[in-house]
């Protein structure tokens, strides 16, 4: 039984949510890869690939941002939103990715974003 623990955690570490709260509202992450142009569902994150995206649903706000090219990490943005389940000062953070948002003034606002409680649970026996 510990095996299978094993792997289910590992599945979980690479495998994206599509829900998260943040800031106290629900939040619809969906990534999909389009280097040919078949906007396939990405469901594990070491498949994204160069023309990928995420498509973000928060509030009345629908964003649609594209890969960065950052050696290292995994993020999407648009540099004004910025969306990240990887980058080179946290590491690996899919449970509780970076929101953050540039406003006018240069001044970075961040945006507490994490799994809804539901899914936390789920993967403790």
């Amino acid at each position: 039984m510990g095996i299978f623990s094993l792997l289910f955690s590992i599945l979980i570490t690479v495998t994206p949510s599509s829900t998260f709260i943040c800031d106290g509202e629900v939040l619809g992450a969906t990534i999909r890869n389009n280097l040919n142009g078949d906007f396939m569902i990405v469901t594990d994150l070491e498949k994204v690939d160069e023309g990928a995206f995420v498509v973000l649903d928060w509030k009345n706000i629908k964003l649609m941002l594209p890969i960065s090219f950052q050696r290292g990490e995994i993020s999407f943005t648009d540099k004004k939103w910025l969306w990240s389940y990887q980058d080179n000062e946290l590491g690996l953070h899919e449970q509780n990715p970076r929101f953050a948002q540039r406003i006018p003034n240069g001044e970075i606002i961040e945006h507490n974003c994490k799994l809804p409680i539901d899914e936390l649970n789920e993967g403790v026996s």
